[in-house]
């Protein structure tokens, strides 16, 4: 018999009865994001009983295994390509023109993993992002010589990132966070981008438990983060990205950037599930930055173009359930530790 919240919306009751997605229709969607961010990086059977940076019921949990979080990594390439340094280590040394989901699938490996991963596995992938890095240096078109490594530069692709997830949170989650998880959100996230100063030691992280133990309980010294340099809350994140808007400019680079990310050569299957990603990450943008973008003020089309991608979204939620990366993490974080 039909009951009144099964009518009323028949979305959410799917989603409470198959908290996992719809098993077929899960697999061929799954499949489909796969394609489009890249297979998982992190193994959920390993480390058993390692919570990860943040663990169960931690703030990053909550907002990147929304699958609104996809619209925010979309819309983090979006506003760091604003900053023409930070785009000009993109147009000089990514591989983006040949493999065009590439940085798309790095930088989702890098937040799932940091998310999600093991604290081993967390700690790699900062490596991974450290080692690239290093070669990514060189001459902006302004003259001025930018470095990837530079903790300037990291700041602001950290807040980009952290303040899109946010923003998305806002915009596409059923239940946005509120502001003390926001705050929360921001902390976690910054603690995470202070891994990729070159000076903090990675491998004598990996090589302490009690070392990781000191790092997820946010005692371990880490310098970006213990003098003030990475925002810690919301209010700081809206200061720090203040306080850039100055240096922000879009240059050839940057509209080649934007060209590329409004219609990438992707396949058509794929681009179907990208476009209304991007239409949402763009419907997000705050005015400033659409004007630095060549959009002029707010888009009229933007609640029809917001109700698609929340429609989308609220598909995802059905067919897939919560995010396969969160579940995974949750089993190993639960597992017996391996002795």
């Amino acid at each position: 018999m039909l009951t009144v919240a099964m009518v009323v919306s028949p979305t959410r009751f799917l989603a409470r009865t198959a908290p996992h997605g719809l098993p077929l229709v899960r697999q061929i969607v799954q499949g489909g994001l796969g394609r489009l961010f890249g297979p998982p990086r992190h193994d959920e059977h390993a480390h058993a009983g390692d919570p990860g940076l943040f663990g169960l019921g931690s703030a990053s949990w909550r907002v990147l295994g929304e699958p609104a979080a996809i619209v925010g990594g979309v819309r983090a390439l979006l506003v760091q390509l604003l900053h023409p340094h930070a785009m000009a280590g993109v147009a000089d040394h990514s591989s983006f023109r040949e493999d065009p989901l590439g940085r798309l699938r790095r930088t989702s490996a890098y937040v799932t993993t940091t998310a999600f991963g093991a604290t081993p596995e967390a700690l790699e992938v900062a490596e991974i992002v450290r080692r690239s890095h290093r070669a990514v240096r060189g001459v902006a078109p302004d003259g001025v010589p930018y470095d990837a490594a530079d903790p300037h530069l990291l700041r602001w692709v950290s807040i980009a990132l952290t303040s899109s997830f946010l923003a998305a949170d806002r915009a596409y989650a059923p239940q946005p966070v509120d502001a003390a998880t926001a705050d929360a959100f921001v902390a976690e996230q910054a603690r995470a981008a202070a891994l990729l100063d070159p000076g903090v030691d990675l491998a004598a992280l990996a090589a302490d438990p009690q070392a990781q133990a000191a790092l997820r309980a946010g005692t371990w010294p880490l310098p970006l983060l213990d003098e003030g340099f990475l925002p810690t809350d919301v209010a700081s994140l809206e200061a720090c990205l203040a306080c850039y808007e100055p240096e922000l400019a879009v240059n050839a680079q940057g509209r080649e950037g934007f060209r590329f990310l409004l219609w990438p050569p992707i396949p058509a299957p794929i681009k179907a599930a990208y476009l209304p990603m991007l239409a949402g990450a763009l419907a997000t943008l705050t005015e400033p930055q659409r004007r630095l973008l060549g959009l002029a003020g707010a888009s009229p089309l933007a609640w029809p173009v917001q109700a698609q991608t929340r429609a989308l979204l609220a598909a995802l939620r059905l067919t897939t359930g919560t995010s396969p990366a969160q579940q995974a993490a949750g089993r190993r974080a639960e597992a017996s530790p391996t002795r």
